[in-house]
């Protein structure tokens, strides 16, 4: 799927025309700050993820640090 600059150009346009120009910062802005926390909550899934596999596996079926 190729957008080209004249296809993001009327997007821009129609986004501008139904939210209104004052708008359309504070939404990217808003957009950008969801982007950058959903891409931290990913690596720290990932990380977690490295850290439970490098941790050995109890054969009793308990996990590491619950209480019995």
């Amino acid at each position: 799927m190729d957008v080209g600059p004249s296809e993001l150009l009327w997007v821009i346009i129609v986004l501008a025309v139904l939210f209104g120009a004052r708008r359309l910062p504070a939404m990217g802005r808003n957009l950008g700050l969801g982007i950058k926390e959903f891409k931290h909550g990913l690596s720290e899934a990932v990380r977690d993820g490295e850290q439970s596999e490098s941790e050995p596996r109890r054969s009793d079926g308990q996990e590491r640090g619950a209480k019995t």
